[in-house]
């Protein structure tokens, strides 16, 4: 039948046939945009140098922020435009560049009030305009931990921008079986245009069971504090604070009470109510990509506290440096922490030093394997704490076999560290040798969850070496908080 068939043959092709395939148009529609970005962005590099000023910044969505409060932010990023610095400065006058490098300035200090969920700029002549979406105001959170024999219930609540400058007011509450009611109450506001400095007035209150190790008793606090908040530089951006100095003066009022017949002497002279005043100094360096479980980074705490009383307190706590290390048969993180703290009487008996003031060392959050505060010497079944103590630790978190997307990983460690009193008679370097030539060490393996923010380890540990009378914890230890060892 093919041999039939002669041209001329009628054509049977569609319109449609010869129109381009969204595909097509999807790429010329890309590079049609692409060539008009190109096009514009060889207008602004040739005109950088064109002079130019900023006649006015609109910001337009910012209903609940102060205009004052925002005028004080813009107030530095346009003293080069203002027509006294015009007239009077022998700088060069502003152009294009000096226009796109304030703008992007602006929208830096903007974004770093954490106030807005959205940010857009554009140029409109000689006026600059910022469209703005502001954040929520209200937060509420609760939440509930239960490990190492202790159960608790929080509630969070944050009120931002109260008053349109960047304000925030925190109200933190909690119960729990150990710690029986937390608060925490503090106002915070900048008082810097580049939003590197806040100010802060808290009140802060607990009252806690101290156990067996505390001689069965409990301990009421009551304080109030206020101080200045400094992030690095350029880092004060919300999110990326990698240095932040803090000043604090406080005040505390404390008792304790309810001792049991066995109570040590210690903490017998240090029951009742007694009062506190201290100024402290914190200096934090922050490098951990994850706060919860890092692989790189580093983290470092220095605490100088100056007590009114006639006691400084200067310790480092704490020092982590956790770096990643790969090998078969996954991911591992191999991390390094230390703690270590001084306290220095001025003046006074060390063996009245208030019980509070002391340092305890033990527990699934720093050396595990020992009882909560079971570390050092003791009075009968009472934990006496110290003057100088010291934690290390070292551990190694990789991913179960077959099963890296699982949130749980593998654990093992193995931690070192002592904590004792300070003799008036020997001198404070032999203290520091013994101490350091004496530690006491536990190992095990165990599991780590991540419940963000906050961290969940369940672990296998043995004490390899301990001192006299220092509570055990062989077997099975459960530890969950923000910071551990």
């Amino acid at each position: 039948m093919a041999d039939n068939i002669r041209p001329p043959l009628q054509p049977s092709a569609r319109p449609s046939h010869y129109e381009p395939s969204p595909e097509d148009i999807e790429k010329l529609r890309a590079w049609q945009e692409e060539r008009l970005q190109r096009k514009a962005e060889g207008r602004v590099n040739d005109n950088l140098d064109t002079p130019l000023r900023i006649s006015s910044v609109r910001i337009n969505g910012a209903t609940h922020t102060s205009q004052s409060f925002l005028d004080w932010l813009l107030r530095p990023h346009l003293a080069l435009f203002s027509p006294s610095s015009l007239s009077l400065s022998p700088t060069p006058q502003p152009t294009l560049h000096t226009v796109l490098h304030t703008t992007r300035a602006i929208s830096h200090t903007l974004t770093s009030t954490d106030l807005f969920r959205s940010l857009t700029a554009r140029i409109e002549r000689i006026d600059l305009v910022f469209n703005v979406k502001e954040r929520g105001r209200f937060f509420l959170k609760s939440s509930t931990e239960v490990g190492n024999g202790e159960g608790s219930a929080s509630l969070t609540a944050r009120l931002t921008n109260i008053f349109g400058y960047a304000d925030v007011l925190s109200l933190n509450t909690s119960l729990g079986t150990k710690t029986k009611r937390a608060f925490d109450a503090s106002f915070s506001l900048p008082v810097s245009p580049s939003l590197s400095s806040h100010t802060f007035l808290g009140v802060v209150g607990t009252e806690r069971e101290l156990g067996v190790q505390g001689g069965g008793g409990r301990e009421e606090k009551v304080g109030v504090r206020t101080g200045v908040r400094t992030f690095g530089g350029s880092e004060a951006v919300v999110g990326a604070r990698t240095r932040v100095s803090e000043i604090t003066a406080e005040g505390v009022w404390r008792c304790i009470a309810g001792l049991n017949e066995d109570a040590g002497i210690s903490i017998r002279q240090s029951a009742g109510p007694s009062l506190k005043a201290s100024l402290t100094h914190t200096y934090t360096y922050d490098t951990l990509n994850d706060r919860v479980m890092p692989t790189s980074g580093s983290f470092l705490r220095i605490i100088n506290e100056l007590a009114l009383a006639g006691k400084v307190d200067s310790f480092i706590s704490p020092a982590s440096s956790p770096f990643p290390l790969f090998g078969p048969p996954s991911p591992a993180t191999l991390s390094l922490t230390a703690h270590a703290g001084l306290l220095h009487l001025l003046a006074g008996d060390p063996s009245a030093t208030h019980y509070s003031d002391k340092f305890q060392l033990g527990g699934p959050l720093s050396i595990r394997a020992f009882g909560v505060g079971g570390m050092g010497g003791r009075e009968g079944p009472t934990s006496v704490g110290g003057a100088i103590y010291y934690a290390l630790g070292l551990s190694v978190l990789g991913n179960i076999p077959k099963r890296p997307e699982w949130p749980v990983k593998i654990h093992g460690w193995v931690n070192a560290g002592r904590v004792q009193g300070t003799d008036g008679a020997a001198p404070l370097p032999r203290t520091l040798q013994t101490a350091i030539t004496h530690p006491s060490i536990s190992a095990g393996l165990g599991f780590v969850y991540r419940f963000d923010p906050i961290r969940a380890e369940v672990n296998f540990g043995v004490p390899l070496v301990a001192a006299k009378g220092e509570a055990l914890r062989r077997g099975v230890q459960v530890g969950i908080g923000l910071e551990v060892l």
